[in-house]
């Protein structure tokens, strides 16, 4: 069958069996795959987490085959120079950025596939000790006002991803978080309901697809599996990372003039740190204050609160002007 004829006639009855393809060695098999099927059609039938699975079954190979053969294809397509035995290796290059960089900095046309995959292995390693050699400056920000925030990070197996979930009202927000950090790929952006008790909450949820840079959030944020602050993270913060955690923490109050930051996961330790880096670093003299008899957080007076918006609006998305008192105070 022509690659045209099986990518147009795609579907369980009319593709043909790959005979012989169980109990082979996987090169074999994706050689197979390759000379049967146009692999990029195939592809682009993808759409969520499951279609391999179903497309194997069709084409009554394995899982690992499959998914094989069309990670070599897209490598071979960023790559076409390239020997398809160094696919393997620069597939473990987790996002197309990853590849870009790793390119810039090593010649992988005259290296030899295991070598490739050793380097690949020390990239990997590497950002998660450096993330900006990975991501750019304002995509590290945003990462890091939201982990002050709503965002959190989720230990996989091996690697982590970057997960937040934000209201319905918060839609606008929550897509613009996302398109900022596009060059990481998806694994869910989706609406959900959610009963909590007697009330049901209407939320969108985004989470990454694993990813060894975020291993390094995870090590910076979460000791003993919690969330905690430090002074190594504060004194990565800036405007624009301010501006995040303000987005997703903070509550203006119209009547009154200024801006809470609800901070109430957060220990009366970490408050007081956080009262220092303000203070140091903006000039912000926030009130720590106590509520509910359980919960801290920080409130700035009106004219600190005047001061942190002036510091903040270049980076405020349009959609939540009302987290500092509306288009008037910007």
């Amino acid at each position: 069958m022509a690659k045209e004829e099986a990518s147009k006639n795609y579907s369980a009855e009319k593709i043909k069996v790959l005979e012989g393809l169980e109990g082979v060695r996987l090169r074999p098999a994706v050689e197979s795959i390759r000379q049967n099927y146009n692999l990029l059609e195939i592809k682009n039938k993808i759409r969520k987490r499951g279609d391999i699975l179903v497309l194997s079954q069709e084409l009554k190979v394995t899982h690992s085959v499959l998914k094989h053969a069309l990670e070599e294809a897209r490598i071979l397509n960023i790559f076409p120079g390239i020997h398809k035995s160094k696919a393997n290796a620069l597939s473990r290059l987790k996002t197309d950025r990853d590849k870009e960089k790793f390119a810039q900095i090593n010649n992988i046309s005259g290296l030899s596939a295991r070598k490739l995959l050793k380097l690949v292995k020390s990239w990997n390693l590497e950002v998660q000790k450096n993330p900006l050699l990975l991501i750019m400056q304002e995509e590290h920000d945003i990462i890091l006002g939201g982990l002050m925030g709503d965002s959190s990070i989720r230990q996989r197996e091996k690697n982590a991803c970057l997960r937040f979930s934000h209201s319905l009202k918060q839609k606008e927000y929550a897509k613009w978080k996302r398109d900022k950090l596009a060059a990481f790929p998806l694994s869910e952006f989706a609406e959900r309901t959610r009963k909590i008790g007697a009330n049901f909450i209407y939320a969108i949820d985004y989470s990454t697809k694993t990813h060894p840079v975020f291993n390094y959030y995870r090590k910076l944020f979460y000791k003993n599996g919690k969330k905690v602050i430090t002074k190594e993270i504060l004194d990565q913060l800036n405007t624009r990372s301010l501006a995040i955690w303000v987005c997703d923490d903070g509550s203006y109050s119209n009547a009154q003039g200024y801006i809470i930051l609800c901070t109430n996961a957060y220990s009366l330790e970490e408050h007081k740190l956080m009262k220092e880096f303000f203070s140091d670093k903006f000039g912000l003299n926030p009130t720590i204050g106590f509520r509910d008899g359980k919960y801290y957080y920080l409130r700035f007076k009106q004219a600190d609160s005047k001061k942190l918006i002036n510091l903040i609006k270049p980076f405020i998305s349009s959609s939540m002007l009302y987290k500092t008192g509306g288009k008037e105070n910007v």
